[in-house]
């Protein structure tokens, strides 16, 4: 439980230099540091009452940030409102390869000899623009992010269309940027009919097994429309679904059983996928694929 005492936090409505309000007689060393603060880096604060997301760290980064430096990838995304990191993922910036600015914990710095990176007035600092902040997330190896979670951050990007297909295309065409590769890979795997990150890192993972599912695929039964489904084998009627922890609760698993009930009725079979099985054992969901694919090939 956060500790908010009877304290009169005066202009410290946010992130602050915690030793520029000690020097300035805001606040003393002691009060700094009791529990009426919390440290975001290395002397950044923020008064202990304010929930701390990523888009808050962002603007507490940005005070310590060098001139130039451009706030971009998932950070970027963040502040545009996009659910694609959790509070304490690292801050992603690009700095000037001149600038004398050594990386702090809960920050990640790309250097650039680029300048004039396409960016908007932000906080303290600068944004990346909707295209370079994408270029950024497909080309990022440092934070090890998974290919299919790559490709479903861009799913979900093009999704809201925030970014454009045909210009990233000719953005990822001929640059030689460490990553490119990979960007080109995701490029040409995005589809932005996926419902959710889960959804489009399960059909990467199918894709990258050899199969070909179709996502959200409209089915009619004798003109009745029965539905759609996430990821679709519809020459052999198995559906394979992404239900996340929200299938769990209030109405919804028994929305999901009238459903599924309706399309088994009509010769549909199903594979539900949960997140422990997406992350913990992607292994176990192509098996069970080709185990109901691969008979029905053998017996054609």
């Amino acid at each position: 439980m956060d500790y908010e005492p009877d304290f009169d936090y005066g202009d410290i409505n946010g992130p602050f230099l915690g030793g520029l309000a000690v020097s300035e007689g805001m606040l003393t060393k002691e009060e700094l540091y009791s529990p009426l603060f919390r440290q975001l880096f290395h002397n950044v604060h923020v008064p202990a009452f304010i929930p701390v997301t990523h888009e808050l760290r962002c603007r507490g980064a940005a005070l310590i940030a060098p001139p130039g430096a451009v706030l971009s990838g998932c950070s970027a995304a963040a502040v545009r409102g996009l659910d694609f990191t959790i509070a304490r993922d690292p801050v992603e910036f690009i700095v000037p390869e001149s600038a004398k600015f050594l990386t702090r914990r809960g920050l990640d710095i790309r250097r650039t000899k680029i300048p004039g990176i396409e960016a908007e007035p932000w906080s303290d600092l600068l944004l990346a623009s909707p295209l370079r902040m994408t270029m950024d997330i497909l080309t990022h190896n440092k934070l090890r992010r998974s290919f299919p979670r790559v490709v479903g951050l861009l799913d979900a990007l093009l999704r809201v269309k925030m970014v454009d297909h045909t210009a990233l295309e000719l953005l990822v065409r001929n640059r030689h940027d460490h990553g490119i590769r990979r960007a080109r890979e995701a490029v040409a795997l995005a589809d932005p009919r996926a419902e959710s990150i889960p959804e489009s890192e399960l059909r990467v993972l199918l894709v990258q097994a050899g199969f070909d599912p179709e996502p959200q695929l409209v089915v009619y039964q004798n003109g009745v429309f029965l539905g759609r489904l996430d990821l679709a084998f519809a020459e052999f009627k198995l559906a394979v679904e992404y239900d996340g922890e929200w299938h769990k609760d209030g109405p919804q698993p028994e929305r999901d059983a009238r459903r599924r009930a309706a399309f088994r009725a009509a010769g549909w079979q199903f594979i539900i996928v949960t997140k422990e099985q997406l992350y913990g054992d992607p292994g176990a969901i192509i098996a069970a694929v080709r185990s109901r694919i691969c008979p029905q090939v053998l017996a054609a």
